[in-house]
């Protein structure tokens, strides 16, 4: 990259296309993961040999580019208003601060710590939006290395953190071993970490993927969308049709054996003086079937107190496990947030847990059922058609977190069953306009993590690595030569 220097705006577009390109397709509601890892490269190769302000037009010009991908599920999948944008731009920035941050250093030739620079200020900015956002961890890039079994297994370690981290490393290491004025000392010292980084990541991944210890006895589970409208009331006709249809489809799955059956988010609208007349329909299914019953529902309170409401119903009888989404949609769902966890046993004395699609999206919950050594989560969704593949790899990363089993019922998306370590079991679509069962087992049982037990330490410490990287990138002044001017 010698002709930088002659042709720098030249260049500048060129990073800019193939950032943009490569995270067009290697992010988003679908990913490519292999272009995932070189969105950022281009950027990170030329921020060292052009100026502060052209390095950051092409990172922010490049990153908000890619970001396309997601306009219109924002706009028109999730109606949401054209200010909302702006929080992609927002991301753009913090792509921007963390090529900065980099630049700063490996211009001060400070090339080890440029090295390490990079990944962590992204990983770090990655924990504290995910910590304020109402959409938790929506937008992280975590998520697009939910196929990479080995990789992604290092969110039982670290969190989500350790792999959006991983994903800018080799970026600015091949950036930092091609950068003007770099010695084949500090190239020698930077491959030598970057081969240990990842030979510990795969060799950590292999051995989680092959460390299933449980001993419980499997579940047959059923995960059942049948094809009904949204926001059914239950006094208009939909409401006792929306019955009727999942009826006939508990039954059929409970006569192939099922034990769990498992229901979408939000089926039926019911005004909360209505819910035990429904709440007895669904009793008599779960016993005359002997099958342990989730179901979701819309309950209407007194005074506003309204909830996204998920109620598990045992064979046994007695009064049902209910759960209130924490997580709430802002501007589309306008319901009071839960306040407990959803525990029940199983019928070998297993825990069990119930969480609620967007849930999902924010690892502290979903932690919380690990501490408790929850064996199995069941979770009630409903995703809109384009999302179901994102939405259910969210989950898929929130079991590996934890070492949870999970079976969730993404209606208009996916439904899936999926073990302990993210792998997919069994996975079948369920769109808008289809009816769909996932009936498959799973064997229930908690595999231990270090980040049930630990945290976010790993987010924690790249803050810590990011504000002592901005400390020795800052300008520093001259000294003067000891002399002073006479005075008049």
């Amino acid at each position: 990259m010698d002709s930088v220097a002659d042709h720098p705006r030249r260049y500048a577009v060129l990073a800019i296309l193939l950032t943009a390109t490569a995270l067009y397709f290697g992010s988003g509601l679908t990913t490519i993961p292999a272009l995932t890892w070189l969105a950022p490269l281009p950027v990170f190769l030329l921020a060292p040999r052009v100026s502060g302000r052209l390095a950051a037009l092409t990172a922010f010009a490049g990153w908000s580019l890619g970001l396309a991908n997601l306009w219109r599920y924002l706009l028109k999948d999730l109606e949401l208003p054209p200010p909302t944008l702006s929080f992609l731009l927002l991301l753009a920035g913090v792509f921007t601060a963390t090529v900065l941050l980099f630049r700063a250093l490996a211009v001060r030739r400070r090339f080890v710590l440029a090295a390490l620079a990079g990944p962590a200020c992204w990983a770090a900015c990655d924990f504290l939006i995910a910590t304020v956002s109402p959409h938790g961890t929506f937008t992280s890039l975590a998520y697009t290395q939910a196929e990479v079994r080995p990789v992604v297994q290092l969110a039982s370690l670290t969190g989500p953190w350790g792999i959006t981290f991983l994903l800018m490393l080799p970026a600015a290491v091949l950036a930092i071993i091609f950068a003007p004025g770099v010695k084949r000392r500090a190239v020698l010292q930077i491959s030598i970490g970057f081969a240990m980084v990842a030979l510990g990541t795969i060799g950590y991944g292999a051995w989680r993927l092959n460390d299933s210890t449980s001993t419980k006895p499997p579940i047959r589970i059923a995960v059942v969308s049948a094809n009904t409208d949204d926001d059914s009331n239950w006094t208009t006709p939909g409401g006792p049709s929306i019955l009727r249809n999942y009826t006939r489809a508990i039954n059929e799955a409970a006569r192939q054996g099922a034990q769990v059956v498992l229901l979408p988010e939000k089926i039926i609208d019911i005004q909360a003086a209505a819910l035990p007349g429904l709440s007895t329909s669904f009793q008599k299914l779960a016993t005359s079937n002997k099958i342990t019953l989730v179901v979701g529902l819309t309950v209407f309170g007194d005074q506003g107190n309204d909830y996204n409401r998920a109620l598990v119903f045992s064979p046994a009888g007695g009064a049902p496990t209910a759960y209130d989404k924490h997580h709430l949609i802002p501007a589309l769902e306008p319901y009071a947030s839960g306040d407990h966890l959803g525990l029940l046993a199983g019928p070998a004395g297993e825990r069990w847990g119930v969480l609620i699609c967007k849930d999902l999206d924010f690892p502290a919950l979903s932690r919380q059922y690990g501490k408790g050594d929850v064996d199995l989560l069941l979770v009630p969704a409903l995703d809109f058609d384009n999302d179901g593949w994102l939405h259910s790899r969210m989950a898929l990363l929130r079991g590996i977190e934890n070492g949870i089993p999970m079976a969730r019922d993404g209606s208009k998306g996916l439904l899936t069953l999926t073990d302990q370590h993210g792998r997919v079991v069994s996975e079948r679509p369920a769109a808008s306009n289809q009816s769909a069962t996932l009936i498959g087992t799973l064997t229930p049982g908690i595999a231990s993590t270090p980040y049930t037990r630990l945290g976010d330490w790993f987010a924690y410490l790249c803050v810590i690595l990011t504000v002592g990287c901005c400390w020795s990138a800052r300008p520093r002044r001259r000294r003067s030569s000891g002399h002073r001017p006479n005075a008049l």
